[in-house]
């Protein structure tokens, strides 16, 4: 199981999303300290570091982790459209 960072932004992503999208949203983070490779997860490349990302309805959660030190760090939680990534 990987210890979950979130990133303060995150809060900003978060802060308007209706309740029932938001609930789907924290339980795919959840499922995410478990198993941060599931199906579906597509491979982002940001800079020189990789990050990860996977949708869960209209929104895209963007993250990284690494199995050395066995912690997952949320990155961004928003809506799909052309600025998301």
């Amino acid at each position: 199981m990987f210890d979950l960072i979130v990133k303060k932004s995150v809060n900003k992503d978060i802060e308007k999303i209706n309740k029932d999208d938001l609930q789907r949203i924290v339980d795919a983070i959840k499922a995410l300290k478990l198993n941060p490779l599931p199906m579906g997860v597509k491979k982002i490349k940001l800079g020189k570091e990789s990050y990860y990302r996977i949708r869960q309805g209209n929104y895209r959660i963007g993250y990284r982790f690494d199995t050395h030190t066995k912690l997952l760090e949320i990155i961004f939680v928003r809506l799909r459209n052309e600025s998301t990534y």
